[in-house]
């Protein structure tokens, strides 16, 4: 059964999706709970737990994982989230090159794979898409019901007001954007498909698997061909009025007597103009090891360009939204981060320095290269579970309703 995308008002279903949503974040960050341990994590009454546990057993989301022996009376029941009951599949869609992965309702990878992005053409990019859909659900051997929808995180799909990215190749995104790629597959597929952009989908993916996951407010930067963030607050994505919070490669930064784009010197696209190179490796499986190499001059210049202004954004973020901590991510080598990393120390002063930190003020994250598509593959999970899905997700087709026979 489907869920359509209207949005369920403040009432007793929407106080529920919330409930149950709360009890299976908190049985994937610390599996194997009692009801009792639950209930006091909750705040909800005995009663109410024990109703919402057994709603979730009878859903499938969740199962009994055992009991605990050694107390006085009955041995408390242990539970867990039900790994197999659904599937997402997300799909990081770059410049150069497709990766694709399938993650179960426990959040466990189950396969990946990679593509370079050879097409340039809609209809070419969709039937790539197809095939890795195909292939991806063959590899892992999974049932097509249960899975729950895809995720896209591209640079560019959200939003037709900001396709024109100077350090993007503007007009193939906006191709893409007006073709409507993620309705057309919700059609063939007949499952919801939710569009979001990449820096969006790597703090999801932080927040999932990663750095993310002992804080709850955060900025992730993602150094890719362009520079954007993710900005989580309170545990959840921040996007703004047009779902565009982020774009922070748009700021307008001086730069050699001239006004200029923060990506456009802080980004992969003018680290590779820099050292002259034609065209992106960076997917393969040594990266830009074949481009890049310690102690290269041209690299340094790069890094002498681009700390300042990563050491002035991180001072901005810091005083502009106070998070807990910055998580930089990219596929850069990991040898090369840190030099960047070196660079941009010692960092400015600002409201983020003080002695009672739980977490640096600028990290790297996991640096994992499916990490985007692992974040992507997320949110039909994520969404399916929302009180008011069409609220905080670009959804197109209809999310499945796994709650649909409790009422």
């Amino acid at each position: 059964m489907k869920l359509r995308n209207a949005g369920l008002g403040k009432n007793s279903e929407f106080t529920k999706r919330l409930n149950r949503q709360m009890v299976l974040d908190l049985l994937r960050r610390e599996p194997t709970q009692s009801r009792a341990d639950l209930a006091r994590l909750t705040r909800l009454s005995p009663q109410s737990l024990s109703n919402m546990i057994d709603d979730l057993q009878r859903a499938g989301l969740i199962e009994a994982s055992g009991k605990i022996y050694g107390g006085k009376g009955q041995p408390p029941t242990n539970y867990r989230i039900a790994a197999d009951r659904g599937y997402g599949i997300g799909l990081h869609v770059d410049r150069d090159f497709i990766r694709a992965a399938l993650v179960d309702f426990d959040f466990v990878q189950r396969f990946g794979m990679r593509r370079p992005l050879t097409a340039r053409s809609v209809d070419g990019v969709k039937d790539i898409l197809t095939d890795m859909i195909n292939e991806l659900i063959a590899a892992a051997a999974v049932p097509v019901d249960r899975i729950w929808g895809i995720g896209i995180a591209s640079p560019r799909l959200r939003d037709a007001h900001v396709l024109d990215a100077p350090s993007l190749e503007g007009s193939f995104w906006s191709d893409l954007h007006s073709y409507e790629i993620d309705r057309r597959l919700a059609e063939e597929r007949d499952m919801a498909v939710i569009v979001e952009n990449d820096a969006n989908a790597g703090a999801l993916a932080e927040l999932t698997f990663g750095k993310g996951r002992t804080v709850r407010n955060f900025c992730y930067l993602l150094l890719g061909h362009g520079l954007g963030a993710g900005l989580v607050h309170d545990g959840g994505l921040f996007r703004g009025g047009w779902s565009n919070a982020g774009e922070i490669g748009r700021i307008l930064v001086p730069h050699n007597g001239k006004t200029v784009y923060l990506e456009q010197i802080v980004s992969v696209e003018y680290l590779l103009d820099v050292i002259g190179a034609s065209g992106s490796t960076r997917d393969s499986e040594t990266g830009f090891a074949r481009l890049v190499e310690a102690g290269d001059a041209k690299i340094e210049m790069w890094l002498a360009e681009a700390a300042p202004h990563l050491r002035w954004l991180v001072g901005t973020l810091e005083n502009m939204l106070d998070p807990e901590t910055i998580i930089l991510g990219s596929d850069l080598p990991e040898w090369l981060l840190d030099r960047l990393l070196e660079k941009v120390a010692p960092l400015a002063h600002t409201i983020a320095s003080r002695d009672d930190r739980g977490a640096p003020r600028l990290q790297k994250g996991l640096l994992d290269r499916d990490m985007i598509a692992l974040g992507a593959a997320t949110m039909p999970l994520l969404a399916t579970l929302e009180a008011q899905p069409a609220a905080k997700w670009n959804i197109a087709g209809e999310i499945v309703d796994v709650f649909h026979e409790l009422g």
